[in-house]
């Protein structure tokens, strides 16, 4: 089902050119594509802010993981410093 475009259906209305029974038509059908649109938006807004949640617990995963990798190393590196110094 087509609609015609909201400014066209005025202007023919205001020009006599269809009844207020077919603007009323002709309306209603291009608010019912609105909502249409309006429901895919919503579910891809749901859909998008599901992945974005999914991407923040795997990058707040990561960067634990980051944090105990650089505790690890300072732990470490010192020790390996204390070394090589000593041996030059």
């Amino acid at each position: 089902m087509g609609t015609y475009n909201h400014k066209q259906i005025i202007s023919d209305y205001a020009n006599g050119n269809i009844t207020a029974e077919m603007a009323t038509g002709h309306s209603l059908q291009h608010i019912d594509k609105l909502y249409e649109a309006q429901t895919a938006a919503n579910l891809s807004r749901y859909e998008l802010r599901g992945r974005i949640d999914i991407l923040e617990k795997t990058v707040n995963a990561l960067q634990d993981k980051v944090n105990r990798l650089t505790a690890l190393i300072e732990k470490f590196l010192p020790k390996h410093k204390r070394k090589s110094s000593g041996k030059g």
